[in-house]
């Protein structure tokens, strides 16, 4: 299985969200410090202390006028819809595309061609997350567990992760598979991808491989269309990423 910019293991994914925001300069060193010292990321917590709550409201308030998702990817102007679509090179992202994608699934044509929402009684429109919904309770705070014994039966588990995206960077997941414990078998290294860097990797006993995207944020395909390809496609081959600029 293939896992991009994965939630995963919620402690570790939040910590490491600072973590990523301290290390980039989008916080201040004092801010991140005092986020790591005085707040709890235990999936019990369910209250933080006044320090701790000044500190993350300071982190989101450095970090509310970027994307957070790419936080170097300009944010959209103008949200206004065109009566046809707007052509594009498949390589230069749009900012606005959240919007037509918005406003193309909630099309009562397109709906009835995917079959979604044919009683009609759904009292909310298409959404990309989950948020509208209410009553989500199989959301576990992690998923390690069933990594390791999908691991434990023979099933590869790869995890990529978009190196410039802020929600579940590339920290979280790092940190994530830490708490693993997993021995390394190939060492982190650069991937190439048409004599460049693709990103790094490192290879895991017991089934499991990490690698990063250069120059992705969380919706990998979207930002490096022909370096998720190439991830794609190396893990259905059962093949390692390139390690040479002349592969």
């Amino acid at each position: 299985m293939q896992i991009g910019n994965a939630v995963i293991n919620d402690e570790s994914d939040v910590k490491g969200m600072y973590e990523f925001f301290g290390s980039h300069a989008l916080v201040s060193d004092e801010t991140t410090a005092v986020i790591m010292k005085y707040c709890d990321f235990t999936p019990n917590a369910t209250t933080q202390s006044n320090i701790c709550n000044e500190a993350a409201g300071e982190a989101e308030k450095d970090t509310n006028s970027i994307d957070i998702y790419n936080i170097y990817a300009p944010l959209c102007k103008n949200t206004s819809l065109t009566d046809k679509p707007k052509k594009t090179s498949g390589l230069d992202l749009d900012p606005c595309g959240d919007y037509y994608v918005y406003a193309y699934l909630n099309r009562p044509d397109v709906q009835e061609a995917l079959h979604a929402n044919v009683t009609k009684n759904i009292p909310y429109d298409w959404q990309p997350c989950s948020n509208v919904l209410k009553k989500w309770l199989d959301s576990p705070s992690t998923v390690i567990p069933l990594l390791k014994e999908f691991m434990a039966n023979g099933i590869r588990v790869w995890i990529f992760s978009g190196d410039i995206d802020g929600r579940i960077p590339v920290t979280s997941t790092k940190n994530s598979i830490k708490t693993m414990k997993l021995h390394t078998k190939v060492a982190w290294h650069p991937w190439f991808l048409g004599g460049e860097v693709g990103g790094y990797t490192q290879v895991y006993e017991g089934n499991m491989t990490f690698a990063t995207v250069r120059g992705a944020g969380h919706q990998v395909p979207s930002y490096q269309p022909a370096r998720a390809l190439s991830l794609i496609m190396h893990f259905l081959a059962g093949t390692e990423l390139p390690n040479s600029s002349k592969t």
